[in-house]
């Protein structure tokens, strides 16, 4: 057309101005359609390059996903130690960092996903789309898991972490109390002779007692976390606990015992007393 066009104006004068109108209108047309199909040539190599993408990241990433939430489906059993435990929370800290890796993967996936779904009939019409919805419902279920494990994990390890602190904190203090309240029974002298001795003996005595007294309260509180530290933790560290308990109970028992000997102490002295005074 643009060459016979102004060929025809040429011998027809006449009519050169419907001929250039028709010539000059086809090449708008032809322009116009050249310019539609090279975009939409481009539009496809997108699509496809989209495609490709799409199909070849999509595979790979589900699979790291997968290990990821069967790791935390299954995760190590809790310690009882409060220095574990947090090896354990730094552990699951580093989960959720390798989740934070993947989020442009996944972000990137999950907007191509969307936009080849969007091009196509829809996923109740195109399998191809169907196929594509049902790779991302699955990605996104996965990811979602592995967010609410993390979170409960580390939940879970704090609040177990708290109790450990607690129980050890206290299973030590109380230990070390025993240890020197027996020692200074053992220390104890004889009965005095001289009435200020013997009265101040007695006071000491009472003090004692008092003290004793008053670490049941504490014993009970240490084998009652004791307790529950040992339902919390993993079965390789129940042992642990057990011991400890073990502990506490063996120094009830010499508690007894030497409340009981102190008892006669403290009897004793209080005999002297009354010999002396009454």
């Amino acid at each position: 057309m643009n060459k016979t066009g102004p060929q025809l104006l040429e011998l027809s004068p006449g009519e050169g101005f419907s001929i250039q109108e028709k010539y000059v209108a086809a090449d708008t047309l032809y322009s116009k359609i050249k310019e539609d199909v090279k975009k939409r040539a481009l539009a496809l190599d997108e699509a496809i390059s989209q495609c490709t993408q799409f199909h070849d990241k999509i595979d790979p990433t589900l699979e790291s996903l997968k290990r990821i939430v069967e790791r935390l489906r299954q995760p190590p059993s809790i310690s009882a130690e409060v220095e574990k435990i947090k090896e354990q929370i730094s552990e699951n800290k580093n989960v959720s960092m390798d989740l934070e890796k993947l989020q442009p993967v996944y972000e990137t996936l999950k907007q191509r996903g969307e936009e080849m779904i969007a091009r196509s009939e829809g996923a109740d019409k195109d399998i191809s789309a169907k196929a594509v919805q049902d790779k991302l419902d699955q990605m996104v279920l996965i990811w979602q898991d592995i967010q609410t494990l993390t979170e409960e994990r580390e939940a879970k390890l704090l609040d177990v972490m708290e109790l450990a602190e607690k129980f050890w904190c206290d299973h030590m203090a109380l230990v070390a109390t025993i240890k020197d309240t027996q020692d200074f029974i053992r220390e104890l002298e004889g009965p005095g002779v001289d009435p200020s001795v013997v009265k101040q003996q007695q006071e000491a005595a009472e003090a004692v007692k008092e003290e004793i007294d008053g670490l049941q309260e504490e014993l009970e509180t240490v084998v009652s976390l004791g307790s529950e530290l040992r339902a919390a933790c993993g079965e390789p560290d129940k042992p642990i606990v057990n011991k400890s308990i073990d502990e506490v109970w063996e120094m009830q028992m010499l508690y007894v015992m030497y409340h009981s000997d102190y008892s006669d102490y403290f009897l004793q002295q209080a005999g002297i007393f009354f010999f002396f005074f009454f």
